[in-house]
């Protein structure tokens, strides 16, 4: 951004502040351009919207509230439009569709759509509601109940590889979403081949990326700080399920030194789903694969050791906030 004084490029700033944002106190990472002959700092529409979804990020992390994706989610599995949601919860007809786009629920909305997100509590709201539900409708809806929990084993083993799936600031405020995981894992494999030590960089910079310019991730992957640099937590196993699922197919080479590397291809059972991903998604993907191509393995793991990210959690190789997502290098 330009100053509106000299006309030269500002410097981008970062500070930690707190505001009060619905009588609690958020702590968030300001962003802002600074003005060296003015002394004053500028926002963008874009920093703006940035400082602001942080806020409001912590804010649904501190009080249980649903995210947006979240509570489209519900309805969608569910075929049941934005107006019959508000009915049935007993919302202003309207609300429904305003909390997808992203309106603060109140507390007490919020506690009844977070109840509503287990099959269980939903299949009864729409039992005691049933007058207002049409009988094909109710016997489709009843159906799709029953899937959900019928799937239950399947999701009990993605949740446990990819942890407590209620977005926080380790999964970059988006539910850690095995699906899409995948499918950032079949793009990378379709267009670069990867070995996994690369393949974890491109996951975790398409994540962190995402997050520095839009304050939410892609995948809802937590990442860890290990030697050879940021990766998802619990990568081996998450990678052996792909391939156990024949999502993607792995290539073995034995080095001189004995070490055996792993290369990661497509499968050509699973090709690349697009639309699980939204616009700004598959721009920062592509971002990624442009920067991290013909790159060798020990550029990448260099590039990664020079992030915060790494650098401040690799002794204890702990996980890593997604706040460190605003210090990095690239992207």
């Amino acid at each position: 951004m330009k100053s509106p004084f000299t006309g030269k490029e500002m410097k981008l700033t970062k500070e930690k502040r707190t505001v009060s944002f619905r009588k609690k106190e958020i702590e968030y990472i300001n962003l802002s351009y600074f003005c060296e002959q003015s002394q004053e700092n500028f926002v963008s529409t874009e920093l703006e919207e940035l400082n602001i979804k942080q806020i409001h990020n912590k804010y649904r992390e501190l009080n249980n509230i649903p995210f947006p994706e979240e509570i489209k989610k519900l309805r969608q599995q569910y075929g049941l439009s934005a107006a019959k949601m508000s009915e049935l919860f007993g919302f202003g007809p309207n609300q429904y569709a305003l909390y997808e786009g992203g309106d603060m629920p109140s507390i007490s909305n919020a506690k009844s759509i977070s109840l509503a997100l287990d099959p269980l509590v939903f299949k009864k709201m729409i039992e005691e509601n049933r007058a207002i539900i049409k009988e094909k409708e109710f016997k489709s809806i009843l159906s799709k109940i029953h899937l959900e929990m019928s799937d239950e084993t399947e999701f009990f083993i993605e949740d446990y590889l990819l942890g407590d799936n209620n977005p926080t600031s380790f999964t970059g405020y988006k539910t850690p979403s095995f699906d899409k995981l995948s499918n950032m894992t079949i793009f990378f494999a379709e267009h670069l081949k990867p070995h996994k030590t690369v393949l974890n960089k491109l996951l975790f910079y398409t994540d962190f990326g995402h997050y520095k310019n839009y304050a939410s991730s892609v995948t809802g992957c937590r990442y860890a700080a290990i030697p050879f640099g940021p990766v998802p937590d619990k990568f081996n196993s998450l990678f052996d399920k792909m391939r156990n699922d024949c999502i993607i197919d792995v290539e073995y080479k034995e080095y001189p030194s004995g070490l055996l590397g792993e290369k990661f291809i497509p499968n050509s059972k699973f090709i690349f789903n697009e639309s699980l991903f939204e616009k700004t998604e598959l721009e920062v993907m592509e971002k990624v694969k442009e920067q991290f191509k013909g790159k060798s393995t020990k550029a990448v793991v260099e590039i990664s050791h020079q992030e915060t990210a790494w650098l401040e959690n690799q002794e204890d190789k702990s996980l890593i906030n997604y706040e460190h997502a605003f210090d990095l290098n690239l992207l």
